[in-house]
């Protein structure tokens, strides 16, 4: 049976696909083999995840959660996914700062492409991570803890890269409440002259259009305070809404205003319902927040060229960080991301986009789809040679490499 990603629009090619149950029999499989990639939830719209060696699954490894009160973390298995993580934590009275728009994705591999979550003052979801353990290619075991090891900014966000990552020590907070309100009709070129400041209104604030010839869009206002009664002249809708405009909402979580559990209002979607389109493909560029209205306007200016092969796309920000390939290395980000029908056509629309956003050094969500080359990254990320050295210090036989990353790095067979 083919086994595919999360989009359908990939079907792995792996020879063999192994679930290991321990960390002895991962090391058997690490050190008995030339080539071993890591997939998590397959929640990718690429080959980052693709292999034609050994795939290794972490989804049958020991599901350990454990919380230290006094040192205000939680230590979670890597293969567990955010809603898991985020139901134990909150049952025990704590939370993370951040969440992705859906909730069904593992950590380990969310915080391998730097997958964000929302809010200018949030870093992405990388950033609650204090501690790593990571095998290497060798089936040894070395813990990474940040402000101790000067690795650690390179090994988080690292493609799979800088070993298997096995467990993850998570920053904690007490459990808090969010409430959700959606704005409709907010008009785009308001948004666009004002969307630091409005990115800016929230906890977390995502915008969505369809470029449309309505020219507005709905503006998605997550709050630990009661939200205004309008924005910038838009009023909160009254019935529930959904990203993808015109579909059942039934799966996105509560909206209104009504308070409840940060895990139950961060993300876009509930847990137990099935996320976004489903049958989709996914684009996303980062840019620095002071160019973002110019690059929002950018994406307007090509976004006739769409057609109805676009769904929708948000608008959403976050914190710098020091994580040498994280989108927001350095700099306060705006992400522009866009969802697509599963078509052959995406492609060409996505080099329009990143045609239109080169004046502005964005930077790609690895994870997602993208045409630019090892050229432009080395130009937009900074640390992009240093991370090169260091994958070849730690995995000089490049065991954990795929065609993906020897692409996108430039590494050699």
């Amino acid at each position: 049976m083919a086994i595919t990603n999360w989009a359908t629009n990939i079907t792995f090619q792996d020879r063999l696909t192994l679930h290991p149950r321990s960390i002895q029999e991962l090391q058997e499989i690490v050190r008995g083999n030339d080539r071993v990639r890591v997939r998590g939830s397959a929640h990718c719209f690429n080959t980052i995840a693709d292999t034609q060696e050994v795939a290794v699954v972490l989804d049958q490894m020991p599901d350990f959660l454990s919380i230290d009160a006094d040192a205000k973390t939680a230590t979670v298995g890597a293969g567990l996914n955010y809603a898991q993580i985020a139901e134990y934590l909150h049952a025990h009275g704590y939370a993370i700062h951040n969440l992705a728009s859906l909730p069904h994705i593992s950590i380990a591999g969310a915080v391998a492409t730097g997958t964000h979550g929302s809010g200018i003052k949030n870093g992405p979801l990388h950033t609650a991570i204090r501690a790593v353990d990571l095998m290497g290619p060798d089936g040894e075991i070395r813990r990474l803890t940040r402000g101790v090891d000067d690795e650690f900014f390179a090994a988080i966000v690292s493609a799979g890269l800088a070993g298997i990552a096995l467990s993850f020590t998570l920053d904690i907070e007490p459990t808090f409440e969010i409430m959700q309100s959606v704005y409709g009709q907010l008009p785009r070129a308001t948004f666009g002259a004002n969307i630091i400041e409005i990115l800016s209104s929230a906890y977390s604030v995502s915008f969505f259009t369809t470029w449309g010839n309505d020219g507005a869009g709905d503006l998605w206002v997550k709050s630990k305070t009661l939200p205004p009664a309008e924005v910038f002249g838009a009023k909160a809708r009254t019935e529930k809404a959904h990203p993808i405009f015109g579909v059942d909402p039934d799966a996105c979580t509560e909206q209104f205003a009504v308070p409840g559990p940060w895990h139950l209002r961060l993300p876009h979607f509930r847990i137990d319902a099935t996320p976004s389109a489903g049958n989709e493909l996914q684009s996303e560029f980062f840019v620095d927040s002071k160019n973002a209205s110019k690059a929002f306007a950018a994406m307007e200016s090509i976004s006739h060229n769409f057609g109805d092969l676009l769904l929708v796309t948000e608008v959403r920000s976050m914190a710098a960080d020091d994580h040498w390939l994280s989108p927001a290395y350095g700099r306060e980000t705006v992400a522009l991301h866009c969802t697509w029908k599963n078509d052959a056509g995406v492609p060409a629309l996505v080099a329009l986009i990143e045609a239109a956003l080169a004046p502005f050094e964005f930077r790609a969500h690895t994870g997602k789809l993208f045409n630019v080359k090892s050229d432009h990254f080395r130009t937009v990320v900074p640390k992009f040679d240093d991370f090169v050295g260091y994958v070849k210090r730690v995995d000089p036989s490049g065991k954990f490499q795929n065609g993906f990353t020897r692409d996108l790095f430039g590494f050699l067979e």
